[in-house]
């Protein structure tokens, strides 16, 4: 509604304006004497313009023109200005509330009455049906007034139920887009919904096994000397074991009681060195070195590095135990690198470090030899390509095997 407020009293002034001096140009009374028809259409088209910001107050202007034209001697109101008058009160029914609008046809009538009375005094003739009536006829008076009367309160009416039109419709608006709203809360929730559903079935199935997966291995190693490395690998895995089913629990948004458990410190490169700690426990010979300085890490760049690492190192425990590992992460402000190489393990033919028959196979090739279910190199270069950074995999000069990735700082800020 904002443009019409003014776009419709200016197209309608510049209608006025042209049907007005057409009409002066072309009716010979008119064009005899034009200072009358001229005088009531500058009243027209200024009360026209007023009803921009104030309909009524333009509605009761543009009925000025009545009186205006009898007191020129004109014979009646010009036909602009009769087109107006039906006009401008039906403009501010549909501007403005019934409870307020009703002044504009009663301003109409007022000026209509004014009109047709100082027409009747100056004795001017008043057309009737086509015909010429003296002004002092009574009847004719009478009729006068109806008619304009009735034009004005027409007019208003039409305005009034536009007005009551449009709002229901603003209001059917409103409804739809608060049902649409409503609709879309709802499959959000069932959304939601199914989603906690899945998260405690697979928390309840794979959390289940890996709690007793870890008992066991605690069971075996309460049957072992406790001061054998076998004991230490073990307690490892136990310590391994339980922080999975810590990180699965948080990742499918398990709730847990905060009095069961403290809360599991989330995956960043800060925690390499417990990382490395957990490995070495569980039997791999691992050394880190942490090189240069850098700002702290955008959160999904530090997640999917920590994960990177995580694996990598998985990877060497799993395919060449008993190797020697070097961990080495290099930060600069503009991106942070993370290695993993794995010297050959005891007795295993030289190229098949950590990936068996993958650690020979191209970087290209590596999603065909990698375990199938997208996990292994597959994983951590997929990881790496969210970030568009660069990760590179394969045997080294020694025999074992290397990963190298690298993820940009910057563009993930």
């Amino acid at each position: 509604m904002g443009r019409a407020r003014w776009i419709v009293p200016v197209a309608a002034a510049i209608a006025f304006t042209v049907i007005g001096v057409a009409e002066i140009l072309l009716d010979p009374v008119f064009r005899a004497a034009p200072a009358g028809p001229a005088t009531a259409l500058a009243v027209v088209v200024a009360g026209t313009l007023i009803a921009i910001p104030a309909p009524i107050a333009g509605t009761a202007v543009v009925a000025g023109m009545f009186p205006v034209a009898m007191f020129f001697g004109l014979d009646g109101p010009t036909g602009v200005g009769v087109l107006a008058f039906f006009l401008l009160p039906g403009w501010a029914g549909f501007r403005r509330p019934a409870r307020r609008s009703w002044i504009a046809p009663v301003a109409a009538q007022v000026m209509a009455t004014l009109g047709v009375a100082l027409g009747a005094w100056l004795a001017v003739p008043v057309p009737v049906a086509g015909a010429a009536t003296s002004a002092a006829d009574p009847a004719a008076v009478v009729w006068e007034n109806l008619f304009f009367s009735a034009l004005a309160w027409a007019s208003w009416g039409v305005g009034v139920v536009a007005r009551g039109a449009r709002d229901r419709a603003d209001q059917l608006a409103r409804l739809a887009i608060a049902l649409d709203a409503e609709r879309e809360a709802r499959e959000h929730a069932v959304v939601v919904e199914e989603r906690q559903r899945i998260a405690r079935e697979i928390h309840d199935a794979v959390a289940h096994s890996v709690s007793v997966m870890t008992l066991q291995v605690g069971a075996v190693r309460a049957t072992l000397p406790s001061d054998s490395a076998q004991t230490e690998m073990l307690r490892g895995i136990e310590r391994l074991g339980r922080q999975s089913v810590s990180e699965l629990r948080a990742l499918v948004g398990i709730l847990r009681d905060v009095d069961e458990a403290p809360p599991v410190a989330p995956p960043s490169l800060e925690r390499a060195a417990e990382l490395v700690d957990e490995v070495r426990a569980a039997g791999l010979d691992v050394e880190l070195q942490e090189l240069g300085e850098g700002a702290p890490l955008p959160r999904a760049v530090d997640v999917s590095a920590y994960r990177v690492l995580q694996e990598a190192l998985t990877n060497v425990l799993r395919h060449a135990p008993g190797a020697r590992a070097t961990v080495r992460i290099d930060r600069s402000p503009s991106e942070v690198v993370l290695s993993v190489r794995n010297g050959t393990a005891p007795g295993s033919p030289a190229g098949h470090g950590q990936h068996g028959s993958a650690a020979s196979a191209p970087v290209g090739d590596l999603a065909d030899a990698a375990p199938v279910g997208g996990h292994g190199l597959v994983g951590m270069r997929e990881r790496v390509a969210m970030f568009n950074g660069r990760f590179a995999a394969g045997p080294s000069d020694d025999g074992g095997f290397d990963v190298s990735a690298a993820f940009p700082v910057e563009a993930a800020r």
